[in-house]
């Protein structure tokens, strides 16, 4: 549970709410394919032991409140051609001012980690993949 301190005083709000607000929000924004999971996040979950203990969100998003700041990292994967920081803007407009009419908080940090560029399938063809040719030329 989060408590974020307001001018009207305290609120307490669990996580998933927040989380969930996020969600819907972010979810028609055009360009914005969604999360993965970092081999590096993999690998520090399996030698802390909660690879799946927290589920699916704790890897794509991270919320955090800091002396009456909510704090909140979005991990995410982005459709290829599309202007990176255009979307980052976007998810941060959305994300703020559906917070802010929600719960009422006005310290908020949005950070936006891009993860990765999603290609399309017509993108990637055997003939465009350099080692594919390397392959076999060389057997």
């Amino acid at each position: 549970m989060q408590t974020i301190k307001t001018n009207y005083g305290n609120v307490y709000v669990p996580r998933e709410t927040i989380e969930n607000l996020i969600k819907i929000n972010i979810a028609d924004i055009k360009g914005l394919v969604g999360s993965k999971k970092t081999i590096m996040k993999e690998i520090a979950d399996i030698f802390r032991g909660n690879e799946d203990t927290k589920g699916k969100s704790e890897k794509t998003l991270k919320i955090e409140v800091k002396k009456d700041n909510l704090l909140i990292d979005l991990f995410v994967v982005l459709k290829h051609g599309v202007r990176i920081p255009d979307i980052a803007w976007e998810i941060q407009n959305k994300i703020k001012s559906e917070l802010k009419k929600e719960i009422e908080v006005e310290n908020i940090e949005i950070n936006i980690h891009v993860q990765g560029i999603q290609f399309s399938k017509k993108k990637q063809s055997k003939q465009d993949l350099i080692a594919s040719n390397l392959f076999i030329k060389i057997f």
